[in-house]
């Protein structure tokens, strides 16, 4: 029985997941996007939409000056800083997080992140996502990657050539 075993394990050992979602989570948040395979841009997302929320909890903490913050306010920022820090292990990622992309979406009640799928990989044809933030509220909208399309193949209704008889 699969009680309380939450998640995708994609035939890996637990230190294997843990490196490669924290990877990729660098990876969304210095770059904005990534491209990898659809199961692990769905299970990516969730832990992004935890890690982003721990940022966008602080509220206005993240927009005030550090030095002028009582104790509590600094333990806070710390503690919320720490957690994070428990999926991102790139210092500069977390660093960005808390400075660039949660006071983006403030007052935004989650889904942060949206899934594009763009098609199939070359040579083991494994279904491709982009995983990317969405523009917050002063951020400029991004244009949608050009989707993947396939050669068009001359339509049904056209007379095929007969073969010469013999």
């Amino acid at each position: 029985m699969r009680h309380r075993k939450a998640g995708r394990h994609f035939r890996r050992t637990s230190s294997h997941q843990l490196a490669m979602f924290s990877n990729l989570l660098a990876g969304l948040l210095l770059h904005e996007r990534v491209r990898t395979t659809d199961a692990k841009a769905k299970e990516l997302r969730r832990i992004a939409e935890k890690t982003i929320h721990w940022g966008v909890k602080l509220g206005e903490l993240l927009i005030r000056n550090r030095e002028q913050m009582k104790p509590d306010e600094r333990a806070q920022l710390v503690h919320a800083f720490r957690m994070a820090g428990r999926k991102v292990r790139h210092r500069e990622a977390l660093q960005r997080l808390f400075d660039q992309v949660a006071p983006r979406y403030l007052g935004r009640p989650g889904g942060y992140t949206r899934i594009i799928k763009i098609g199939q990989r070359r040579g083991d044809a494994a279904p491709i996502s982009l995983l990317e933030l969405i523009p917050g509220e002063g951020a400029a909208p991004t244009a949608p990657p050009p989707k993947a399309t396939r050669p068009k193949e001359a339509p049904r209704d056209v007379p095929r050539r007969k073969a010469k008889a013999a």
